[in-house]
């Protein structure tokens, strides 16, 4: 009997594709012959040549909102080739409709079930969807993907799912509308026998530093936590790093259990440092104490700690973006790491988006990258206006006022009330007005924000460990654009330093230059303390000249190339620690 064949498309990322691992290996169980395809820079030409060469019998497609145009045509051109495709993932999830028009079967929600379906050839062909969690994780086929992608193979950092689910409802995440659509919240926990025999195969074949824990919020339960500490400990004995939120940091015996278990770092958002983007547009209600302290007892277990934040939301300006800088350099995070809003059609901030006249929803005008320049058309006056009303009219915690609103445009911008007057008239308001209306930015005041926002984002890592790097970040972005260059911000920086940290800076300096045996390389020397801040900072300069950094003209893609460089460094000499690495040379 002929073994059936099959190719599995994906997008190629810096992580190893997870979903793709555990459906291919459970397609290996099954019996089917899988070859995978990882897509780099929308080129599908490797998949057309796959298509011939390999001849599939069917060819499955996980696809992610922002390439998904492109993929869409990818997998038209496939069936014109007269193989079936299957389409699953996020954007098949939260746009069936559009997805169904281009595949003959569609998985919404868990793939596990359809899959096993689809493979044994019991799954008519259109939409599957299956709200219940009733099939394992197979263990994955890392060897196949490691073999045709050897860089995830030879990647110090290995990937787990240990749990599916969350409970929180941020605007920008489709989470919350996954649990609509099954129910209801819950937590599908793998059993802690299954992950450590996953996490054991690995170990036996590849090499490992850490194992990263791509759950939404790892150790949630914290009966399964204790079980799973004692025994990763004990059977595994890898260090792990993990993501949650800030709520889960209440109750402290969490994180003394990751601790204990082997835990080396957190990742967690913040997203803004603004209270009320926090709790009303981004729908994370938590106040400064709580970030402040949750934070302080991780980073006093001696966790690394990796922040995130969302620049240019809905009703920000540059102000309320360095409000989140100058939060981070309060906090003094591992890596503040930071990115431009994508407002996806289907979540509750795009919902805002749209409503509000920020922007119209079309998730094919989106990127698939999170770090471009903001689609949104933004205001001035638009908090300032809103802000007492929203807050005015929130009933508690969980109320979302700006989903209740109603607006209207007109000429000047938008007009915002609700529909029940009572509730927008304030006492001392000087208006009666139960409409409320703000503007939007004119064109070049946008366009201005929104590429001040970009240069803000490349240098946001290095910003957050500056001595009052946001002040310092406020002078360089009120430059003309221009002036927005390497060069110009070692010179701001220098001023920066030298108000409070004038001898200081002289012996830095001076540590910088020895360790290029007493002569910066031109490009160094025009921004040295960039790299005073950074561990094993001579290292990272080095490392710039070496990849021809100081070498490249155009400065925003110097800026692009700097961002990119520095987040990753973070990531293995700070984050991570998977190379050595020595502590800054400025000490404040």
């Amino acid at each position: 009997m002929k073994q059936l064949r099959l190719i599995f498309v994906a997008r190629h990322e810096i992580i190893e594709p997870l979903g793709m691992l555990y459906l291919l290996g459970l397609a290996r169980d099954l019996g089917w012959e899988a070859f995978p395809v990882l897509v780099k820079q929308f080129d599908f030409t490797p998949l057309y040549e796959a298509v011939k060469s390999f001849r599939p019998d069917l060819v499955c497609f996980s696809i992610w909102t922002g390439y998904h145009v492109l993929a869409f045509q990818a997998a038209e051109k496939v069936r014109a080739m007269g193989v079936p495709v299957a389409i699953g993932g996020p954007h098949a999830t939260f746009s069936t409709e559009q997805s169904a028009d281009h595949a003959d079967w569609i998985v919404k929600g868990d793939g596990f079930r359809a899959f096993r379906l689809l493979l044994q050839g019991s799954l008519e062909k259109g939409v599957y969807f299956n709200p219940k969690h009733d099939e394992d994780f197979p263990l994955p086929n890392r060897g196949l993907v490691y073999r045709h992608y050897p860089e995830f193979g030879k990647n110090p950092i290995k990937s787990i799912i240990c749990s599916t689910g969350c409970p929180f409802q941020c605007t920008y995440c489709y989470a919350p509308h996954r649990n609509e659509m099954i129910g209801g919240f819950r937590l599908e926990l793998r059993s802690i026998e299954d992950i450590i025999r996953e996490a054991r195969a690995v170990l036996e074949k590849y090499p490992v530093h850490m194992f990263y824990m791509q759950d939404d919020v790892f150790g949630f339960r914290l009966d399964w936590l204790q079980e799973f500490a004692r025994r990763w400990k004990t059977e595994v004995g890898i260090p792990w790093h993990c993501q949650i939120r800030l709520e889960m940091t209440r109750d402290q015996r969490r994180l003394d259990l990751f601790r204990e278990g082997g835990c080396t770092g957190v990742t967690l958002a913040i997203e803004s440092g603004n209270d009320f983007l926090r709790h009303h547009v981004l729908f994370r209600p938590m106040p400064d104490e709580l970030i402040v302290e949750g934070i302080r007892r991780i980073q006093a277990r001696g966790l690394t700690l990796r922040t995130e934040q969302i620049l240019q939301v809905p009703f920000s300006n540059l102000e309320t973006d360095l409000q989140t800088l100058e939060l981070n350099t309060r906090l003094e995070p591992t890596i503040a790491w930071a990115s431009i809003l994508a407002p996806y059609g289907g979540t509750n901030m795009g919902t805002i988006a749209g409503k509000f006249g920020f922007y119209n929803p079309d998730n094919d005008a989106l990127c698939d990258t999170f770090f471009d320049r903001s689609v949104l058309r933004h205001t001035g006056d638009g908090r300032e206006v809103l802000e007492p009303i929203v807050r005015g009219a929130c009933r508690d915690a969980k109320d979302h006022p700006l989903i209740r609103m109603k607006t209207e445009r007109n000429e000047k911008g938008v007009e915002a009330y609700f529909e029940d007057d009572n509730l927008v008239v304030l006492p001392g308001m000087a208006s009666e007005s139960p409409r409320h209306c703000f503007s939007f930015l004119d064109e070049a005041t946008n366009s201005r924000y929104c590429d001040q926002v970009v240069v803000l984002q490349r240098l946001f890592n290095w910003a957050a460990k500056v001595p009052q790097g946001h002040k310092l970040m406020e002078k360089f972005l009120a430059l003309p654009k221009e002036k927005w260059n390497w060069r110009t911000l070692g010179i701001f920086t220098r001023r920066h330093l030298q108000c409070g940290y004038g001898d200081r800076i002289v012996e830095w300096e001076w540590r910088l230059t020895e360790a290029f045996s007493g002569i910066l390389p031109s490009g160094v020397i025009e921004n040295p303390f960039y790299f005073t801040f950074l561990p094993s900072g001579p290292e990272f300069a080095k490392r710039l000249c070496v990849v021809g950094f100081f070498d490249v003209s155009d400065p925003a893609q110097q800026l692009d190339v700097l961002g990119q460089e520095t987040r990753h460094w973070l990531y293995d000499h700070a984050l991570y620690l998977v190379e050595p690495a020595s502590p800054p040379i400025a000490t404040i």
